[in-house]
């Protein structure tokens, strides 16, 4: 059974998943194959091209990031909201402004579509700005990730979908792409089940790390009313992961 851990934090998700990443898609040493052990946080960087590696976080993980996007790469004003209200929980007024002075706007329209590199910059711009000891650039990108999944179930887009997803959790993951494509112009999302409970979803062309999206499933299951879910992590290349998912 997968564990669960919530955190007494304010503003913060409850954990329902144990996560294990590994940018060859292996389970980390140590760790469980099929529980995964304790949740916890691994260090992983993305590749300099010359056989190096950068921190996810560092600038010049940023830079070759917003190198990749294009100008056809767009998203939602409403996931850039969800950002800024993930944000606000964590750091108050003064840490949103910080962010909306990176991205140099002075708010966003939800329905509104932007180029995901507004995304990029002030997800960033607040992860760095809130990440301390006691919490890392990767927490702060699940809080992100969940709270963005959780303004979109309130939305009237999300609302008309979760009407026929309630306690689901089929129905809810088939409709990941669909979900996905009406959000975003950036990659592709595709769904491969292997088990009554379990499936793998595989998104390509991820400009955010992995974490955020991790974050958004957490708010899409707990939106559906589905609890107990597992995620695990498999990192193909910078911006292609999958994500091995299992309930129940």
């Amino acid at each position: 059974m997968p564990t669960s851990r919530t955190s007494s934090r304010a503003g913060r998700p409850p954990t329902h998943a144990i996560v294990t990443r590994d940018t060859l898609g292996r389970t980390p040493s140590g760790a469980d194959e099929r529980t995964g052990g304790r949740l916890r946080d691994v260090n992983h960087s993305t590749g300099d091209g010359a056989g190096g590696s950068w921190p996810i976080g560092s600038e010049e993980d940023l830079q070759q990031r917003l190198a990749l996007v294009t100008p056809e790469d767009t998203t939602r004003g409403l996931f850039i909201n969800g950002v800024l209200e993930a944000v606000r929980q964590l750091g108050g007024e003064p840490a949103v402004q910080h962010c909306l002075a990176q991205s140099q706007e002075k708010r966003f329209m939800d329905l509104f579509n932007y180029p995901f590199a507004k995304l990029i910059r002030v997800s960033y711009a607040g992860a760095r700005h809130l990440s301390d000891e006691s919490r890392s650039f990767d927490e702060v990108m699940r809080q992100m990730g969940y709270v963005s999944a959780k303004s979109f179930a309130a939305s009237r887009m999300g609302a008309l979908m979760l009407r026929t997803i309630f306690s689901a959790p089929r129905r809810l993951v088939d409709t990941l792409p669909v979900s996905h494509r009406m959000n975003t112009s950036s990659g592709e999302c595709t769904v491969q089940w292997t088990g009554v409970n379990s499936a793998v979803v595989r998104i390509t062309r991820q400009f955010l790390p992995p974490s955020y999206t991790e974050g958004s499933l957490q708010g899409s299951f707990e939106a559906a009313r589905v609890q107990g879910l597992t995620v695990r992590i498999h990192s193909i290349s910078l911006l292609d992961n999958e994500y091995e998912l299992s309930w129940g």
